[in-house]
């Protein structure tokens, strides 16, 4: 019922004449939505997007942006601040991690 509230508030004060908080938040849904579907499915797996385009069930946004921040994930950050890498760099990434999501060591394959 949170994610709600904001819309149902957002509504009322747009049938009061104020559309700006209506209008951010399908705004904000809409650039979800391309950086969720759109993106990965033009992008392909070496061109670098946005991190909220490689979320997937195996890897929260906190979770890759937080391999980005310690080097883990192959990444680089834009000057405004948004965290970028590749389809390949999170599957990379994800193999070099064991099933309870600590770091493999090297020895492991062996």
């Amino acid at each position: 019922m949170t994610r709600l509230t904001p819309y149902l508030t957002a509504m009322q004060r747009a049938d009061d004449g104020e559309y700006g908080p209506l209008g951010e938040i399908l705004a904000r849904a809409m650039i979800d939505n391309l950086n969720r579907f759109i993106v990965p499915g033009v992008a392909g797996p070496a061109k670098l997007v946005p991190l909220a385009s490689l979320v997937d069930q195996e890897m929260s946004l906190v979770a890759l942006r937080a391999a980005a921040v310690r080097g883990r994930l192959e990444a680089q950050q834009r000057s405004d601040g948004q965290w970028l890498s590749t389809r390949k760099a999170v599957e990379k990434y994800k193999k070099s991690r064991d099933r309870r999501g600590r770091r493999s060591s090297p020895d492991a394959d062996r």
